[in-house]
């Protein structure tokens, strides 16, 4: 069991400090008071910060999505691509044509040259077989008459209707033949009337004698008769 408290004095709670002990506490109070003075400053520059309006940065913008391509103008391009392919293709089969036109238009001169040239040759030497044969009927008929004095009258006809014959033959064997004109009707595509006579011997419009004999090469005329016509009397004529 405790015995009973003392009584406590005042001087008992104070506290009595040596002089390096004083040091130490201002020195503790001094820092606690720029402590306490900085702590005051970081608030007031807080509240200042918190009062300043912060400019706010302007968004920036959005890029906008790209323009879509536009399919109309995809297939405009194809097509242009494709004419110009096909106008390149035309021009190449146009110079492919032009080079051959200008071959065979030079081939076609040529050949024309060379044509007008055998054309020349052969109308120049295109009687020498008929001239053959007629050379042939010119020997016999001058042979003929070299030895007329030595021959009778029935031997020199004789001579002369062989020489006619063979002339004869030798001409429709190149498509040439006497133009029909004894007693046949008058007609104007081969015959030619140079005398008109009027008779009842033979019908009007009849050939009564051939002047000149007509000919025909391969049934075209090369020249026509020339004949006498018969044509009916006048009244005048029947009463005299």
């Amino acid at each position: 069991m405790s015995g009973p408290k003392k009584p406590r004095h005042e001087e008992e709670d104070i506290i009595f400090l040596e002089t390096d002990s004083r040091d130490d506490v201002a020195r503790a109070l001094r820092e606690a008071e720029r402590a306490v003075e900085a702590v005051e400053e970081r608030h007031r520059k807080s509240e200042s910060a918190r009062l300043v309006p912060v400019p706010v940065p302007e968004p920036e913008p959005v890029p906008a999505d790209p323009p879509r391509p536009d399919p109309r103008l995809a297939l405009l391009e194809n097509q242009v691509a494709s004419e110009h392919e096909r106008a390149l293709r035309a021009e190449e089969e146009a110079g492919r044509i032009r080079e051959a036109l200008l071959r065979k238009s030079a081939d076609f001169e040529n050949m024309k040259r060379r044509t007008e040239k055998e054309k020349a040759e052969y109308f120049r030497f295109a009687l020498a077989e008929v001239f053959a044969d007629v050379l042939g009927v010119v020997d016999n008929f001058e042979r003929a008459v070299a030895h007329r004095a030595d021959a009778t009258g029935e031997e020199f006809h004789a001579g002369i209707d062989m020489i006619a014959r063979q002339l004869t033959d030798s001409l429709r064997k190149y498509g040439v033949e006497e133009v029909p004109a004894g007693d046949v009707p008058f007609d104007p595509n081969v015959h030619e009337a140079v005398v008109r006579e009027e008779t009842d011997s033979a019908p009007p419009g009849t050939v009564l004698e051939v002047f000149q004999k007509g000919y025909l090469l391969n049934d075209r005329l090369l020249r026509p008769a020339r004949v006498k016509v018969a044509a009916p009397r006048t009244d005048a004529d029947v009463k005299g």
